[in-house]
């Protein structure tokens, strides 16, 4: 179901919520805000986009294709937590604020064009953000337990609309959002550490599996496409694995340890074509992005010694965003890497 908008942003609705149009906010945030400088990743129409900076000051960062024709905006969002999106309207951004998601594109410097409203009574946004090619969508977590997203085409006339939703039958305490192709992988965490997983297309959201993960071992990311994911979580002992699974029946295909990421490091991934996938992480020998295969084989795709910060990735157009921090702020470098 495609919900009018004056926003002309191609929103679309999973679960029949209606959208408003409201002028943008600027009040008071839900939470205290933190002061860490956050990293976030978005693919564009015509090339990649990095948002960098504290709940009080953000900014994002637009590169073309191959990198070039930098472009630095200031964006007025004070909120504890933000995500950045590219839709086919623009670079758009969504935050939360009493207890409603607010999406509003990024028109200028200082500048967001009419902000739109979701949800009832959100209780926290989803980790993470679909980015790919194909498809964007920001998630959250009403207050009831039910998921939702918000999600549309990256380009014109991409891929098409739907409806639906995914409602866990416990508890949802956690939530997160993935690309999957032209699809969108949708994700929830009830309080006994049980995952599930449910795949969102132009028709609405199937039937959700149980992501293959044991009690003992602590989710640190996922990426799909289409039936094809990635898992990566870290066992007992805290050594780091990579899981290989598909869909429907969400069973591993193998499971192998990342002998080289260090005991504290977060991880960053992303699709990249459809049986391929980037994995951003920490080793002892600096900052690294892997290129991972179905067979499971890991090909180095760019590497810097002298960072100790996980990269932020996305992929398109058979190119590796790699965003990562340097003493003068984020800098966003993009490398070839064919599907």
């Amino acid at each position: 179901m495609r919900i009018a908008s004056t926003t002309k942003l191609d929103f679309w609705v999973l679960g029949g919520l209606v959208a408003t149009v409201i002028v943008a906010g600027r009040g008071t945030p839900d939470v205290d805000v933190p002061t860490t400088r956050d990293l976030h990743a978005a693919v564009l129409s015509n090339g990649f986009a990095v948002m960098e900076g504290t709940p009080n000051d953000r900014h994002v960062i637009s590169v073309d294709w191959d990198g070039g024709r930098a472009k630095r905006l200031a964006v007025p969002v004070i909120a504890p937590e933000a995500r950045l999106v590219g839709t086919s309207g623009g670079i758009t951004v969504g935050w939360l604020e009493n207890k409603k998601v607010l999406l509003a594109k990024v028109t200028g410097d200082g500048t967001l064009g009419e902000t739109s409203s979701w949800g009832k009574r959100v209780k926290q946004l989803c980790e993470g953000t679909v980015a790919s090619e194909d498809q964007w969508g920001v998630g959250f977590l009403e207050n009831d337990g039910r998921v939702w997203i918000v999600y549309g085409p990256t380009k014109k006339r991409a891929v098409a609309d739907g409806f639906g939703e995914i409602t866990a039958t416990t508890r949802t305490v956690w939530c997160g959002v993935t690309a999957a192709g032209k699809k969108v992988g949708l994700m929830g965490r009830d309080q006994h550490n049980k995952m599930w997983l449910g795949m969102c297309d132009g028709k609405g959201c199937g039937g959700s599996v149980h992501v293959p993960l044991s009690r003992k071992e602590t989710f640190a990311g996922i990426a799909c496409h289409e039936a094809r994911c990635l898992l990566i979580a870290r066992d007992a002992k805290g050594i780091a694995n990579l899981g290989w699974f598909v869909m429907p029946h969400g069973k591993l295909t193998w499971w192998k340890p990342i002998n080289d990421a260090t005991s504290d490091t977060t991880f960053s991934i992303t699709a990249a074509g459809p049986d391929a996938y980037a994995v951003g992480y920490v080793t002892r020998e600096g900052a690294t992005a892997m290129r991972v295969i179905e067979s499971g084989s890991m090909v180095r795709a760019w590497a810097d010694p002298y960072s100790t910060d996980v990269p932020t990735l996305a992929w398109a157009n058979d190119r590796l965003l790699v965003a990562h921090r340097q003493d003068s702020g984020a800098l966003p470098e993009v490398v070839p890497l064919p599907r």
